[in-house]
């Protein structure tokens, strides 16, 4: 029984020891994906449309946005993208880069093609993975011009931001769940939509706005989604932790879905309105800049969705 019991205890330091190798040596793993052939513009139009997607239809400055000027950004300041907001999670911190011109600590000192390629292809500078938690894969051509064109015309903000820190848990799912870089789901278009249409309404909730990453339920260790598509999340608070914030059902579905309680009108004037729930982490600020052509678009699109009965319940529920 003895020699039974150590060959086991044996079997199993030699597969924890193999394993911790196994982790350890995909850290740093590279990737050889060519960059776009995107290039910044100085066209005022471009730059007009690209400061649109980033500070309003993607709101980038919820999580790139200076942590300190928190205030001025809730008010409906543009606040510096500095970066440096620390997310908490549970893989350990991570903190969003600053995303200003300065060549030392910013993307001063990168390609159009790389910035491009890191939006588009989930691959850094450096040719390693990033987190996919800038889910803008989706872009169109066009709009990929924009963002890069408004965010090389921001005066540049020397910030250093802190590297990410992986703990244990983090560093495991960083070589297995998250090792490959995160592409688009399908071929991104050339021109992106336009108007009051389904059309344009899928373009933004599923690529630009991403509707999808908050609405539906992901897990937290691994940032992969296991609840329906848009049939409401389960998000914890950045800056209250003893808060859980559960975004509510946007399918269509007439018992749980929210916008049964909504006409087009309803839905547009609620846009218009602002936040309403102190602390929610809805972008209420930056969704009142909304084109009413775009949020009626939203609105279409996410009629069409499959409806999902899933009730979400209070918006927010606070641990004793």
């Amino acid at each position: 029984m003895k020699k039974v019991l150590l060959g086991l205890v044996a079997t199993i330091a030699v597969v924890v020891v193999v394993f911790a190798l196994y982790v350890a040596s995909r850290q740093h793993l590279r990737f050889d994906v060519a960059t776009p052939a995107i290039a910044a513009t100085t066209d005022s139009t471009t730059i007009a449309r690209g400061r649109y997607l980033v500070r309003h239809l993607a709101s980038c400055s919820g999580c790139h946005g200076d942590p300190t000027q928190r205030e001025k950004a809730e008010a409906g300041e543009e606040i510096p993208l500095t970066g440096g907001l620390e997310f908490n999670i549970p893989p350990g911190k991570f903190y969003p880069r600053n995303i200003t011109p300065d060549s030392a600590t910013g993307i001063g000192s990168f390609t159009d093609g790389q910035i491009a390629r890191a939006l588009r292809y989930g691959v850094g500078h450096d040719g390693r993975a990033l987190l996919p938690f800038m889910e803008m894969q989706g872009l169109s051509d066009e709009d990929l011009v924009a963002v890069i064109s408004y965010l090389r015309s921001q005066p540049p903000v020397h910030h250093v931001v802190p590297a990410h820190q992986y703990n244990l848990i983090g560093k495991v799912v960083k070589a297995t769940v998250l090792a490959n870089p995160v592409g688009p789901k399908e071929t991104p278009p050339a021109r992106n939509p336009s108007g009051a249409t389904v059309e344009n309404g899928r373009y933004l909730v599923e690529a630009v706005a991403n509707c999808w990453s908050c609405h539906t339920e992901r897990d937290y260790n691994t940032g992969q989604m296991v609840g329906a598509h848009l049939a409401g999340g389960k998000m914890v608070d950045d800056f209250n932790p003893k808060r859980t914030w559960f975004p509510p059902n946007l399918t269509p579905d007439p018992t749980t879905g929210r916008l049964a309680h909504f006409t087009e009108d309803e839905f547009v004037a609620r846009f218009q309105a602002g936040r309403q729930i102190p602390g929610s982490p809805m972008p209420w600020t930056e969704f009142r800049g909304l084109h009413e052509d775009d949020v009626r678009a939203i609105y279409r699109y996410l009629k069409t969705v499959p409806p999902v009965a899933h009730d979400r319940g209070p918006a927010f529920v606070d641990a004793h």
